[in-house]
């Protein structure tokens, strides 16, 4: 009994210890899955957030923020370390530390070549350097660019100039003083016409009438009365009662100089040139012999493309009527139809000597300079033209296009910001004029004058807020820009810039290609050329240069 009551306690022992060590077991496995649990899901929101920020991240960098990225890829990194971060984390290092652009496979090969020259990358000009201000700025402008423009004028002198005034001097004559003088002087048709010239400047169009009407009244045999009406309505655009005007002092005086001379000038559109040939041919029937048959016969010779006869008449003419400008005028476009520009800048430059207040001069021996690339030439006998006919937009586009291509930055901005008053919407203005700024922005900056370089950004901005479609071009004007100063680095990274911006420009790589032969680079220069032809097979900038370049070698 004792046996089997030893064995039934045994058994009890043997059963009881793995019973109890099982439940023991049991329960820590419960409490390590739930931490396998917590971690895991813990592990989980880690790596999504992970994910935002990497997300970010690279949002960021495709902005052209390399800074605000690396601090999300780093985070991200943190969170969740991953090979995929830490390359991106490392690729935005080197660009940092290089201060580089990523580049397109397009130009690849140029700009690898352009690094084997010097061993590093040229330093990237940082087009977004105020793209914290782009939409703040925008709605917020006050500042006037009329005034910057204006001011920096004087950027370019040294001394700012002194000006001796007198105690009791004025710096022009108002309207009160013309009006004083014609009253004082009632019978004096001249001082009238200067009064009639003043309110015609003025715009008012309607004083100025009353007072050649009121003159014809008193002097209806003075051809001069009616030659200052008939003036009056051909700037007014009403060329009928023009040639009325004009027949009424050829009726009086068939040869009469002023209306001849005014209308051997007046050319400068269809409906000028027509009224000008009818007012010359009514001339040269009353008076066969006279200039104003002998200016249409010159004119038909150069319509026919007679230029050595045109010449020899237009010099018979000054000979027998040398103190008219017409004859001058036309021997100047007789020389420059036969390609003699010399002369034709002489003739030009006489005939405003003789009639400084005849237009016509000043818009030839400008587009003469123009055609010539000599462009502050250009520009001051643009602004001549715009003194004469300050209402005339065209001439004023002209004017600030000549300092443009000058590098006169601050007297093209001047020039345009002015013309936006007369043509306000004026795209090409609205295009070029914040091209122009932002060329005064770059270049403020990089003498150490951010203040203003600020500014000239400002007024960028504030002409034209979209700068997606000015800015590639700005880019392109800084590329031309630093080449002639002989600035090549700088030339490239401009260009390299308008890639960016857009990399199927191909004039970019025709600038590219030109830098770099000017840098005696010929190899790269022909791959730049070639693959703007590439891009525009029809660009003939790009084949005259590969020509060029086949010839040399």
């Amino acid at each position: 009994m004792k046996i089997i009551i030893r064995l039934i306690f045994l058994f009890f022992l043997i059963g009881f210890v793995p019973i109890s060590e099982t439940g023991v077991v049991r329960a820590e496995s419960a409490e390590e899955q739930k931490k396998k649990k917590k971690k895991k899901k813990s592990s989980s929101k880690k790596k999504k957030q992970a994910s935002k920020y990497y997300k970010r991240g690279m949002s960021k960098a495709k902005k052209k923020d390399f800074e605000g990225a690396l601090k999300d890829l780093k985070k991200s990194y943190k969170l969740n370390p991953s090979k995929k971060t830490k390359s991106q984390i490392s690729k935005l290092n080197k660009r940092l530390k290089n201060k580089g652009i990523p580049k397109s496979s397009s130009e690849q090969k140029i700009n690898q070549s352009s690094e084997g020259l010097t061993g590093k990358k040229y330093p990237r000009i940082n087009t977004a350097a105020y793209a914290d201000e782009l939409f703040t700025l925008t709605g917020e402008l006050k500042s006037s660019n009329r005034d910057l423009a204006k001011a920096t004028r004087y950027l370019y002198d040294d001394k700012p100039k002194k000006r001796a005034v007198g105690l009791d001097s004025k710096p022009f004559f108002t309207t009160a003083d013309f009006e004083k003088e014609a009253k004082l002087n009632p019978e004096n048709l001249y001082m009238q016409r200067q009064l009639g010239i003043h309110y015609e400047n003025n715009g008012n169009w309607n004083k100025a009438k009353d007072i050649y009407l009121r003159e014809i009244s008193k002097r209806p045999q003075n051809p001069d009365a009616h030659f200052y009406l008939g003036s009056l309505y051909a700037n007014m655009g009403e060329y009928l009662k023009s040639k009325n005007a004009f027949e009424e002092a050829l009726a009086i005086d068939p040869n009469h100089r002023a209306t001849i001379e005014a209308m051997s000038l007046f050319v400068q559109t269809k409906d000028q040139r027509e009224l000008s040939q009818e007012v010359l041919d009514i001339s040269s029937k009353k008076a066969p012999d006279g200039p104003a048959q002998r200016l249409n016969i010159i004119r038909k010779y150069l319509v026919s493309g007679d230029y050595e006869d045109a010449l020899r008449k237009a010099e018979e003419g000054n000979e027998k009527y040398p103190e008219n400008v017409g004859f001058v005028q036309l021997k100047g476009e007789a020389y420059l139809k036969m390609g003699n520009e010399e002369s034709a800048k002489q003739e030009f430059q006489q005939a405003i000597k003789l009639n400084p207040k005849e237009l016509q001069p000043h818009i030839s021996l400008a587009n003469l300079y123009f055609d010539q690339g000599k462009y502050v030439y250009s520009a001051l006998s643009f602004s001549n033209a715009v003194y004469l006919k300050p209402d005339n937009a065209d001439y004023r586009y002209m004017q600030g296009l000549s300092y443009f291509n000058a590098n006169e930055w601050g007297r093209a901005a001047a020039a345009w910001e002015d013309l936006l008053h007369y043509r306000p919407n004026d795209a090409i203005v609205r295009n070029l004029l914040p091209q122009t700024y932002y060329v005064m922005a770059v270049e403020f900056n990089r003498i150490g004058n951010p203040t203003m370089g600020r500014q000239s950004f400002k007024n960028a901005l504030s002409v034209n807020s979209n700068s997606a479609s000015w800015l590639a071009g700005a880019m392109a004007t800084l590329g031309k820009f630093y080449r002639e100063k002989e600035m090549y680095k700088e030339s490239l990274v401009a260009f390299q810039e308008v890639l960016e911006l857009s990399p199927n420009d191909a004039t970019a790589y025709t600038g590219i290609g030109i830098t770099y032969w000017e840098m005696d680079e010929k190899q790269l220069a022909r791959a730049s050329w070639e693959r703007s032809l590439q891009i525009k097979p029809d660009n003939n900038d790009a084949k005259g240069w590969l020509i060029l370049s086949v010839q040399e070698s």
